[in-house]
């Protein structure tokens, strides 16, 4: 059997999913991904600090807790505060993986998940081990310092039972207090 060390053989790699803001459109490995309604695991967010380099793997120096932020990383580069994220769609990504990985810094992003999260976090004390069903409805193009960007439009439009895919995907050291509850049904959208 050979060494396996997760450095991207058949099978070692987290999928992932990218939010285009030149495009507002969603990629992950494979191409375009239509990305309509999903379910956002905002219970699970990470925030930190991140590093994309041309060419290279981001770097991360992650959040204690959302209370706890990191001090800023010395060293070159331009180090900047960003999120990681669960998002669940089979129809998505499909039933094989149907969970990937949100993770970025871009300005437009962290806009649209910080107003999402706002939504998420005034509801969800009424919705106690359920997780949002978030729509993508488009983006807002936006003027940011001398660029532009694109802020994508994330709306929750429904609550769920936590699809036990969530908790397959969690890294081993986080702790997901609530019970796994069902996984959604055929006849949900997403």
């Amino acid at each position: 059997m050979p060494l396996s060390f997760g450095n991207g053989g058949t099978g070692n790699y987290k999928p992932y999913v990218k939010y285009m803001a030149s495009t507002s459109s969603w990629e992950n490995r494979d191409g375009a991904v239509k990305l309509s309604k999903a379910v956002f695991d905002l219970a699970q967010i990470k925030t930190g600090w991140c590093l994309f380099t041309e060419g290279g793997a981001p770097e991360w120096v992650m959040d204690a807790s959302l209370d706890a932020p990191a001090a800023r990383p010395d060293g070159e580069g331009q180090w900047k505060r960003g999120f990681k994220v669960n998002i669940f769609s089979k129809s998505a990504f499909g039933d094989e993986e149907p969970v990937a990985e949100w993770a970025t810094n871009g300005a437009g992003a962290t806009m649209g998940i910080q107003s999402l999260y706002g939504e998420y976090e005034a509801a969800s004390a009424d919705h106690a081990g359920q997780v949002p069903v978030v729509e993508f409805s488009g983006a807002v193009p936006t003027k940011v310092g001398k660029g532009s960007t694109t802020i994508p439009t994330l709306k929750v439009v429904s609550w769920i039972d936590r699809p036990g895919e969530l908790d397959d995907s969690a890294d081993s050291g986080a702790s997901i207090t609530p019970e796994t509850q069902p996984a959604a049904s055929a006849d949900d959208e997403f």
